[in-house]
């Protein structure tokens, strides 16, 4: 082989060795970008994923908390009713009581009869408190509309105004709810006028 050919060969050797590299740089580069490309397109769906994942975890929140008030309002509504129906049941039994209470006043000694009824009345007060039925306590004590209904009014200077001087018919709670309201005679301040005439 001539020299000639040798630094021929040579160059197209080096040549070649010259040209691999930025065959392989130019495909580094693309492989590179193309790379580049394809994990910002898997971080804006990791994004997307995240996003949907946050939306489902607040829709959980929502429907969870929906689910509670819608509960509550439940629970409420059962036991207002419960409660509705208990006191319709126990104003019967109060009736009941009042005629027992009736019977009882008329009775006099120590008579079996008496007894029976006192017998009777003492288990119906225990059931009517076993389901939380207390009786009110307005005797004495200043006049509330809210608990109590006139049953008559009294002309008195012994008592105060607008105070309870007795009990006609006695109210009851169910627990802090009212189950009956007491019917009452109330004291207002003897009219002066009708005094006056009534001496002339």
């Amino acid at each position: 082989m001539s020299k000639n050919e040798e630094k021929k060969d040579k160059n197209v050797v080096s040549g070649e060795e010259i040209s691999e590299p930025k065959v392989e740089e130019s495909t580094q580069k693309a492989e590179g970008n193309e790379l580049e490309k394809r994990v910002k397109q898997m971080e804006e769906l990791l994004k997307e994923k995240d996003d949907e994942n946050f939306n489902l975890k607040m829709e959980n929140i929502k429907l969870k908390e929906k689910l509670r008030q819608e509960g509550e309002i439940f629970e409420r509504e059962t036991k207002r009713r419960i409660l509705l129906e208990r006191i319709k049941i126990f104003k019967e039994f109060l009736e009941i009581l009042d005629n027992i209470e009736r019977a009882f006043a008329t009775l006099e000694g120590d008579s079996e009869q008496l007894k029976g009824i006192l017998l009777i009345k003492e288990q119906l007060d225990k059931f009517l408190k076993s389901f939380g039925v207390r009786e009110m306590d307005v005797e004495n004590k200043p006049f509330n509309p809210n608990i109590c209904d006139v049953g008559e009014v009294v002309e008195t200077d012994e008592r105060s105004p607008n105070t309870v001087i007795k009990t006609l018919r006695k109210g009851y709670y169910i627990g802090d709810d009212i189950l009956r309201t007491a019917v009452v005679s109330v004291a207002v301040p003897k009219n002066k006028n009708s005094n006056s005439e009534n001496q002339k």
